[in-house]
């Protein structure tokens, strides 16, 4: 039976750690007015509000540089959603100036919702969209808007940069795995059942089950990423680090050109980092409110349909 635990909890974090590969790469919003010692660090929480319901969110956090009055907000996005939790960021996005997105792409290559189903995260994206009834980020996201900008590397550059950190997918899927299973050794209180997880699995509303077990890992992930940004150089992983470094470099091009109100778009484990970038350029966060990503609440049964005399 020791032998029965130890695989079961090395197949959770295995599982977990691929979940939290989905955040680096609904209309319910809350928009709370904060005074600066009142924001959170999280840019991702999970909240119960019953038995078996909650939901997960993600923070849209805005800073502001005094000197040059520019705004930047940090629109941290997880890539399998409710419909409407992509919707809402849509028309979020109307009002700025630029919208510096992440996507891994060639640049003559326009964002498009066809998947490259032979890839290992694309694969992991939308098995996760099938098995949670959820929607996936490019089916719902306009990228052809005027004010989207792509700030993200190619995939030649990507790759180039992950040989010279030493980094691989394998690698980063290992290593996600082992950070998982260290966070449950060391709090068993706060580990995922597997015996729950199988449950769910097997469960006739498998896809409730299922976000209400995840979502409450959701909180982890952060420090999950954060643990995974290493490298051998010790400037950080080029899936990680690497792609923030771009995209600051992005951020000041647009400023420079005279952007006043930009937004990154990027995942919610990239943010803690563009939070400390951006601080180390002078901006002081301003508002922050939460965006609705999955909405776990039971579905109520339909009414019965009256019945004719």
């Amino acid at each position: 039976m020791p032998h029965l635990k130890s695989e079961t909890n090395r197949f959770v974090a295995v599982v977990i750690g691929c979940v939290a590969l989905l955040f680096m790469g609904a209309p319910l919003l809350s928009q709370e007015s904060k005074s600066a010692d009142q924001f959170s660090t999280e840019f991702i929480r999970f909240v119960k509000t019953g038995k078996k319901e909650g939901h997960v969110d993600t923070a849209v956090k805005s800073y502001f540089r005094e000197n040059d009055q520019v705004v930047v907000t940090l629109a941290s996005v997880v890539h399998i959603g409710d419909a409407g939790y992509y919707d809402n960021f849509q028309k979020l996005f109307e009002s700025y100036d630029a919208v510096l997105y992440e996507m891994i792409r060639d640049e003559n290559t326009l964002p498009s919702t066809e998947i490259d189903t032979d890839h290992p995260i694309s694969q992991l994206q939308m098995g996760m969209k099938n098995m949670l009834d959820l929607e996936f980020q490019l089916e719902r996201i306009d990228y052809g808007k005027t004010n989207f900008v792509h700030a993200d590397l190619n995939p030649d550059s990507f790759a180039d940069l992950q040989a010279e950190r030493g980094e691989s997918l394998f690698g980063i899927l290992l290593r996600a795995a082992l950070e998982e299973q260290s966070r449950q050794n060391a709090n068993p209180e706060q580990a995922l059942n597997p015996f729950e997880l199988l449950f769910a699995l097997t469960s006739d509303d498998r896809s409730h089950q299922l976000k209400f077990l995840l979502g409450q890992q959701m909180g982890n992930v952060e420090a999950m990423l954060g643990g995974l940004d290493k490298s051998a150089d010790g400037k950080g992983s080029a899936i990680l680090s690497g792609r923030n470094e771009h995209v600051m470099k992005v951020l000041d091009e647009q400023i420079a050109a005279g952007k006043k109100r930009l937004v990154i778009f990027y995942g919610a484990g990239h943010m803690p980092d563009l939070e400390k970038r951006l601080n180390g350029e002078d901006f002081n966060k301003v508002t922050e409110h939460w965006n609705v990503a999955w909405d776990i609440t039971k579905k109520k049964p339909a009414a019965p349909l009256p019945v004719s005399d």
